[in-house]
């Protein structure tokens, strides 16, 4: 997980404040090495159904991004967002 972590903390940020977007197994497995929620959308490179990946949610479409974001870290959603 160290790119992974890398980049969070580049970004002036810490894993509690991340959560990881993906599309694959590995995606999977770098955030939960990293200890960090992960959503996967569905489809992409997938070769196992992303429900049967173990990721905090799957999504279908972008636009069902912000609801899952809210239900893996625990944030209501803003309105204005």
């Amino acid at each position: 997980p160290r790119l992974l972590l890398t980049v969070i903390e580049r970004l002036g940020a810490s894993p509690a404040e991340a959560v990881m977007v993906g599309d694959n197994a590995n995606d999977v497995h770098a955030a939960r090495a990293a200890g960090i929620p992960v959503i996967l959308r569905a489809g992409g490179y997938i070769r196992v159904p992303a429900t049967e990946l173990g990721a905090d949610a799957v999504i279908e479409t972008f636009a069902e991004l912000p609801v899952a974001l809210a239900r893996v870290t625990g944030r209501a959603l803003h309105p204005e967002n």
